[in-house]
């Protein structure tokens, strides 16, 4: 890991100690579809830890993680646990993503999708 983020990396973990600061998974998890959109939170990292050559096993996660949620308070959320079922996993997060459907880094969070069913 870089050293110019560990700071970075500290002060978040010291908000998650804070007992003041909620962060229910109906806020972190709501629209997933931008969160799994090319250039947001999930999906730009990624393709900077492939540009690199980077470890990425927990953003796959975070990836599937994103494309469980669901929520009846969501419209996002709802549309993406229809796209999943209507064109399966796979084709879904390439659709919404950009990734290409056949790359190994899609099979990887389809991988990590179908594990934590």
């Amino acid at each position: 890991m870089p050293t110019n983020m560990r700071p970075y990396i500290q002060k978040i973990l010291g908000r998650f100690e804070n007992p003041y600061l909620k962060d229910d998974v109906e806020r972190v998890g709501r629209q997933p579809l931008r969160k799994l959109s090319a250039g947001d939170r999930l999906i730009k990292p990624l393709l900077g830890t492939l540009e690199y050559g980077l470890p990425h096993v927990n953003l796959v996660k975070g990836i599937a993680a994103a494309m469980h949620f669901r929520s009846d308070e969501d419209p996002q959320a709802q549309e993406l646990a229809a796209l999943i079922t209507e064109k399966g996993p796979q084709a879904a997060l390439a659709q919404i993503s950009g990734l290409d459907a056949n790359s190994d880094v899609v099979a990887e969070a389809v991988n990590a999708y179908n594990a934590t069913k």
